[in-house]
Order: C-alpha cells, then structure tokens, then sequence
C-alpha cells in the first residue's frame, strides 16, 4: 500500500512558517514524520507519549489522536492523517502535545496542514469531530475497571467478623494475623501448657521402663527399648597402636650418641594400660655395660605434659611403663629380664593423667662405656601403647 511521509521539523521555541499540504480525503496514506526538538536540539522522547490536536477549518470539527514515538533519543515521532483530518478543504491548525504518565507537560507552537481540493469526490468524507486519543484513554479506564471488579471479587469484602475488628483492608488483615501469631498464638500455648492439655503428649512418650513396642503400637519408650533389646553386655578390651619402627643412629666414636624420636597420638584420649619401648634389632659391638636410654613423654587429655626420664638399661631389657590404671596412682618402669625389681617409680597425682591423647620417645640413644670399643651398626625400635576400651558383645 503506498504512503507518503512528510518530514516536518518542530520546535517547541519557534513558530514553524512553511506549511504542509495534503490532498483531500486520501486515506492511511499520508503521515507526518515529525522530529521535535528544542531549540535545535532534539527532545528525549523516552518513557513519554505523543498526541496530536488539530482544528479543521470552517468550524469543521476537532481531530485528537494518538502519535507512535519511533526514535525516543531524537525526539521523532509519527501521526497519521487521517480521513477526518483530510474531511475538509482548507487549512488545518495543528499541534503536538508531549505527555508523561497521562499528564500534558509540554506543547509545541502551532503549524499550519492545507488541504488541497479533491477533484474525485464521490465517495467523499463527511466532516466530523475525531477523538482517536479519547477512545484510547477510555478504552485503558475500562481496562483498568474490569481489573480492579475482578480483583474485588478475587480477595472478596470484609465479613462480619472483619467488620468487628475493624479490618478494611488486606494490609490491615496481613497486619492483625502477624499479630497473632506472634503475641495471641503464645498466650494460646502458654493456657494449653498451664491446662495440662499436653498430658496426651506425655503419655505417647511413654516411660524408660516401657516394653512391648511395634510398629504400630505402644509409645515412643517403649519403641525405642524393642529396637534396642538385644541383651548386650560390656566388657573392657585390651587394644594396641605401634608406632612406625624407627632407626636410632650409631654412634660416631666410644661415649658419642646418635638419637632419634618417635611416639603415638590419638584422636580421642584413651585410658592407658601400658608403654612398650620395643628393641626389635640390636647392633653389634657393645658390651655388657651397652644400651639405650631416653625420656617419655605423656600429653594427658587436658593437653598437660609430664616427661620421664628413663635409667640406663641393657640391651637385654625391653622397656615397660605401666600407670595408675594398673598399679594404682604410680607409675613404674620395668625391665624384661627383672620384672619384679621396679627401676623408676614415682607418684602422680590422680587418676585422670592415665587418659593419654599423646606419647612420646624423645632423645632416645646408644648407651656404651667410654672405654669400650664403639658400637656398630644401628638400632630399630618402636613404642607399642597398649590401652582399655569398652566394647559392646552380645550377652
């Protein structure tokens, strides 16, 4: 379909001289390409809208329709002229109103359209008042109508019990059930708690004697001791954890000394029952007078510390460091080959320094005589804790 775009340059500042012309009853055909603009610069058309007032001539009636923003940034808009624009011959005065959320801000000068005389003038057009705008405006309102009965229908009216509580509003109703729920729904549990009207509730739960729960039946006591009822007993059990076998140097010459460290540390504190300094390998070159020697060190569970410092031994020994949980609240040391002469024996004092979370072998060395040949080779050695656990086994 052919249309025609006239360009037309308005600013809101100057009156516009040249004048557009048209031709009489042409039809969606001609439209006006307006680019506004203020003092040369275009007008920012952007979240606003666009209509266009026109009188006709000889008092031929009014035009107010809607205009399209095309480019908002520079201010170009487009009207349409329409059948009742050109219904007339003569002059139309025209006039372009910027509008921003349905308020009228902003009003250009007035430009003249001339309606050129038809020659075919059949089928002609009579002249009429045309409000294009209007009709849109009333058709949002109806809209805007028929959403707002839907939405009273939707939420409703206040009742009766609303109208006694003087809620009008779903802000209001919002605002009293927060209320409740956090002032009323106390107070209602605080009555029910002071009416004894939780008896039911204790009762499901029943007593730590009940017996005879199912799946279906008896209280929660009574469930939890059918699931628990399976006659088991409990006895201490003697458990070990070996350290990783570590090398204790030779020494260079006769009275030098090559040490090493080792030791053990538990996740969770354990009742000691006793150290093993375990002498797996000796090495060749020492004499009756020949050994090793060093100091233990025990992290109790409190994270306090208490170091022994252990008497020479001969190779013959293998070291045991037994606490209070065996022989009382002392500890002793024995050797292998004696284990009925105690070589250390001190008092600690209580009971609680037998939970061990950390043991230690610190500075342990080669022992040999200054005037006996040096000793060769190395000497492998471990520390074997051994402790109490309670395990549960079927009676």
């Amino acid at each position: 379909m052919a249309q025609v775009y006239d360009k037309v340059i308005v600013d809101v500042k100057v009156k516009r001289d040249s004048i557009i012309t048209a031709v009489q009853n042409d039809s969606n055909s001609r439209f006006l390409d307006v680019y506004l603009k203020d003092n040369g610069l275009p007008i920012n058309l952007s979240g606003h809208e666009v209509r266009i007032y026109c009188r006709k001539p000889e008092d031929g009636g009014e035009i107010y329709n809607n205009g399209v923003i095309t480019e908002a940034a520079n201010g170009r808009c487009q009207f349409p002229l329409t059948d009742q624009t050109l219904a007339k011959v003569g002059y139309v005065e025209a006039q372009i109103i910027i509008y921003y959320q349905n308020v009228q801000i902003l009003q250009t000068m007035e430009f003249k359209i001339h309606v050129v005389k038809s020659l075919f003038s059949k089928n002609a057009v009579q002249s009429s008042n045309e409000y294009g705008a209007l009709v849109v405006l009333y058709q949002n309102l109806y809209e805007a109508y028929d959403l707002m009965t839907n939405m009273v229908q939707n939420i409703g009216v206040p009742g009766e019990i609303a109208e006694q509580l003087t809620i009008d509003t779903m802000w209001d109703a919002w605002e009293y059930l927060c209320n409740y729920v956090s002032e009323d729904l106390t107070t209602l549990l605080q009555n029910a708690i002071n009416n004894n009207s939780v008896d039911g509730v204790v009762q499901r739960l029943g007593n730590t004697a009940d017996i005879g729960g199912t799946a279906t039946a008896g209280t929660v006591m009574g469930k939890l001791n059918a699931l628990t009822d399976f006659n088991w007993n409990y006895q201490m059990v003697q458990r070990v954890k070996s350290s990783a076998v570590t090398t204790i140097p030779a020494p260079v010459a006769s009275g030098t000394q090559g040490t090493a460290n080792f030791g053990i540390e538990f996740d969770t504190p354990v009742p000691l029952d006793y150290i093993k300094i375990n002498i797996l390998s000796v090495p060749s070159g020492y004499s009756d007078r020949s050994g090793i020697t060093g100091n233990i060190r025990l992290t109790y569970y409190d994270n306090t510390t208490q170091v022994i410092s252990l008497v020479y031994s001969n190779w013959n020994y293998t070291y045991y460091l037994y606490l209070g949980a065996v022989f009382g609240f002392a500890y002793h040391m024995y050797g292998s080959s004696a284990l009925s002469g105690a070589l250390i024996t001190a008092s600690v004092p209580n009971f609680k320094t037998a939970y061990i979370k950390k043991v230690e072998a610190l500075n342990w060395y080669h022992r040999n005589a200054i005037t006996d040949p040096p000793i060769t080779g190395t000497c492998n050695v471990r520390v074997d804790v051994y402790y109490n656990e309670m395990t549960k086994v079927r009676g």
